[in-house]
């Protein structure tokens, strides 16, 4: 099934997060690695008057590296207020300076879990905890582009684990480990493998079954969600150069299935994949849907942590009662990787998505950019999440860019919109900016 899972990896790659160090060792072996960053963050107080706060921040981290088989690494930024605009909240925070929204549940203490990352990509048993920004199950009917640290106050580690057993492949996902929030699973069986002992019948012809359900309660609480889907995925193309996948899926809400709300859909699509040389590779995805009612394909998108209080704009309905008109739609996913390989050569990884829905006019979009400029010393990653732009839009954007300025030393700067989820369920956004220096070694 390497095929299936190359052209989800392509779709959905997780973007690197520092600037390489060029003292690293380039061996096998154990490597070993410490950064501490340090300095200044605006962000809003996130309630009430909702104004602009200062913080003094510490950010220390250690990881271990093994090879391809193992990487650990732990750390968590340190907040500290020095500025305190109204609604005032020196007082509530830890010590009267950690900010208490960063530390006042359980699965906040998890975020400490940076990485971890056990088993190789291509192995048959793997193991991945810590954040997800881009993670996707399957073909990503259910769960799709999922962002589990989106929220400035809630910072979960997840877990994702699969398991090849014969011709059948496990894929289980919990969004956090320490709390009942979104549990999802999918197992996905190669028919070819079952059908035919002729190799070229391998990995060709996939049946998947997803299922998913949140529990809402961390992260504030919201009402629990449930939905499965079936899919099958046929590779009608498969050499060098070209892959070319037709696939279908469908999908109901799997706590609604009593009531008279049709609450399902249908899609039909196609994913191909071109990798003209060594350094270009090129997914794109398209997909017709038919839905309504309560249900709707990606369900658990990159902007689910936001609309599991407010579907769309800042007010409205959760996503688990907000009704959808039988519609149709359009779907469409792209992924682009350049990577020459030479330090001096400019190193692109890009990935959006985009739905249109033709009875409403309802637009959503997300897309990640990532850009490690030439010489290997600075790279830049933007991340933007965009919910129905035409009616009641909401979007969040995030911006970093770190530059290496000595080998040991890098400096960053972050910039941003936020959304913080309010007791009374709505929510609350505001702007965020950041600047800091780091430094790192790693033996």
């Amino acid at each position: 099934m390497i095929g299936a899972l190359v052209l989800a990896s392509v779709l959905h790659q997780a973007p690197r997060a520092f600037v390489e160090n060029p003292a690293a060792s380039a061996d096998d072996g154990i490597q070993f690695q410490a950064a501490l960053e340090v300095g200044g963050l605006a962000l809003p107080s996130g309630t009430g008057a909702n104004q602009m706060d200062g913080f003094a921040v510490a950010f220390p981290r250690l990881g271990v590296k093994g090879g391809d088989e193992f990487e650990f690494e732990l750390g968590a930024p340190l907040r500290l207020r020095f500025l305190d605009q109204a609604p005032q909240q020196l007082e509530q925070d830890h010590g009267g300076r950690l900010r208490r929204q960063d530390w006042d549940e359980r699965s906040d203490f998890a975020q400490i879990l940076r990485n971890l990352r056990i088993g190789r990509d291509d192995g048959r048993v793997q193991l991945r905890a810590g954040g997800f920004s881009t993670y996707s199950l399957g073909g990503g009917w259910l769960v799709n582009r999922y962002h589990n640290r989106l929220s400035p106050d809630y910072h979960p580690a997840g877990g994702n684990a699969v398991a090849y057993l014969g011709p059948t492949r496990v894929e289980l996902f919990a969004s956090d480990v320490l709390a009942l929030r979104l549990f999802a699973a999918e197992v996905r069986l190669d028919l070819g493998r079952v059908l035919s002992d002729q190799g070229t019948a391998f990995d060709r012809f996939l049946l998947s079954v997803d299922a998913a359900h949140d529990f809402g309660q961390a992260g504030g609480t919201t009402p629990p969600l449930s939905a499965a889907s079936v899919g099958f995925q046929a590779g009608v193309l498969k050499n060098d150069k070209v892959q070319l996948w037709l696939q279908a899926a469908a999908g109901a809400r799997a706590d609604t299935l009593i009531e008279s709300i049709p609450d399902y859909g249908v899609a039909l699509g196609v994913v191909v994949r071109g990798q003209p040389n060594a350094a270009v590779d090129l997914t794109g995805r398209l997909e017709a849907r038919r839905q309504g009612g309560r249900f709707r394909f990606g369900f658990f998108g990159a902007g689910y942590e936001f609309a599991r209080f407010s579907g769309v704009g800042l007010s409205e309905q959760p996503l688990a009662e907000e009704l959808l008109p039988g519609t149709f739609s359009g779907y469409g996913e792209f992924a682009a990787s350049v990577s020459p390989g030479g330090p001096e050569d400019l190193e692109l990884t890009a990935s959006a998505s985009g739905e249109y829905f033709v009875s409403t006019g309802r637009i959503d979009a997300d897309a990640v950019l990532q850009a490690h400029l030439p010489g290997g010393k600075t790279v830049a990653e933007l991340r933007v999440i965009l919910t129905d732009l035409m009616m009641h839009p909401r979007y969040s954007a995030a911006l970093e860019v770190r530059h290496r300025f000595l080998p040991a030393v890098y400096g960053l700067v972050t910039a941003g919109r936020e959304h913080f989820p309010q007791a009374e369920g709505h929510l609350r956004h505001g702007f965020t900016a950041g600047l800091g220096v780091g430094v790192d070694f790693q033996r």
